[in-house]
């Protein structure tokens, strides 16, 4: 049931050929069908190359439209993200999230303000010192200083306000053209100057979503942290509404799942338990997908394994 307050969302994602996305998708599909989507909700899956056909008839099968696009910026598979801001959605809101980023709880509810909304930035990827140079040499604006969650390299958490975890972007349906194209043109600009992100280069999508930000003339509206749980903080919230189970991450926490892939319980808020019961619920679901779809089962070793190194 829809509330007042509620808005009526798009969700989507950007699948390409990177084969781990193939067994994240289907655990990102059934969360979103179970916890996120209400009455005049859609789900939209953007893909990118030739995808295992046998993949894509289950996403279908799941009545899910599958949308053939060409890659957004060459040389950055990330900013893939930004196709679905290119088009017209029937819905209030626009939400694009990782492949890895599996809801547990209605975020409509958070979708008031008609700003651009993203999570906060995790580790301080860039820190301050990349956003000062990319800002002085692109001309687009000042460096100005924020925080990131987590202390990255050296123990620095200072880093540009606009800086994002570009996990989850949501837009006003209105205005994600307008997102689409700024965004997709500096991402262009710092693929032609990726020596400015250093060792960070792989970041360019959420660094071109911040210098975005810069000639839009607005800051983003931050998503509070429960929207991109992270295995970092499980232990400090109690009202999960997104887990971003990342294999950046995952590698540094095995004692956070068990033998069979699922998450722990162990000195959880109650809260917190419950809705990792019931993401263990859909984590064997996937499980279930996974095995019976040729051309993914191969791939089991890339889920949820603490084992496997990207």
């Amino acid at each position: 049931m829809r509330t007042s307050h509620s808005k009526s969302v798009t969700f989507c994602c950007a699948l390409d050929q990177q084969p781990r996305l193939y067994v994240e998708v289907i655990l990102w599909l059934i969360c979103v069908k179970k916890y996120a989507v209400k009455a005049g909700d859609q789900i939209k899956v953007y893909t990118f190359g030739d995808l295992p056909a046998d993949l894509i008839e289950w996403i279908r099968t799941q009545g899910v439209a599958t949308i053939p696009s060409a890659p957004i910026v060459d040389g950055s598979p990330h900013c893939n993200k930004i196709g679905p801001f290119f088009d017209q959605h029937e819905s209030d809101w626009v939400i694009v999230s990782d492949c890895d980023l599996y809801f547990v709880s209605d975020v409509s509810v958070f979708l008031s303000a008609l700003r651009f909304r993203a999570a906060p930035n995790n580790h301080c990827n860039p820190p301050s010192k990349i956003f000062k140079s990319i800002l002085s040499r692109s001309g687009v604006g000042e460096y100005r200083p924020g925080s990131s969650l987590f202390p990255g390299a050296g123990n620095e958490r200072e880093t540009h306000i606009n800086n994002i975890s570009a996990g989850i972007v949501a837009a006003p349906s209105g205005r994600s053209l307008s997102l689409a194209l700024t965004w997709r043109r500096w991402a262009k600009w710092l693929i032609e100057n990726r020596d400015l992100l250093e060792r960070w280069h792989v970041h360019v999508d959420q660094v071109g979503f911040a210098l975005a930000m810069e000639q839009l003339g607005e800051d983003v509206e931050f998503f509070p942290p429960q929207l991109n749980m992270t295995l970092y903080s499980m232990k400090e919230f109690q009202s999960p509404i997104a887990f971003h189970l990342t294999t950046g991450h995952i590698p540094s926490f095995p004692e956070s799942f068990d033998e069979n892939r699922n998450l722990t319980t162990s000195d959880l808020h109650p809260s917190m338990t419950d809705a990792v019961k019931n993401l263990n619920a859909s984590i064997e679901e996937a499980k279930a997908v996974i095995r019976r779809l040729d051309s993914v089962a191969p791939h089991y070793d890339k889920f949820l394994n603490p084992r496997w190194i990207r």
